[in-house]
């Protein structure tokens, strides 16, 4: 299995104006951490004994999760 690396560049946009610079990145298709991807996890259901597979309630069933970065540009205190 080879391993992907995805890697995010962060510079300065060109055009910024005064106030809030803020800039959002999103990376999709991270394999949930909780249920290692499956989207589910062996459960009991209540009053009973059986065993039952139950949705993550990260991923809530996908598998997978999805990152939402955000930048805030600001002038540096020296």
């Amino acid at each position: 299995m080879s391993k992907i690396e995805k890697q995010l560049d962060i510079c300065p946009p060109a055009y910024m104006g005064k106030g809030m610079n803020r800039e959002n990145f999103v990376s999709t298709g991270h394999k949930c951490g909780y249920c290692k991807g499956n989207g589910w996890f062996w459960g009991t259901e209540e009053g009973s004994r059986e065993d039952v597979r139950k949705p993550c309630p990260v991923c809530e069933g996908s598998g997978e999760l999805d990152a939402i970065i955000t930048v805030d540009w600001k002038p540096t205190n020296k």
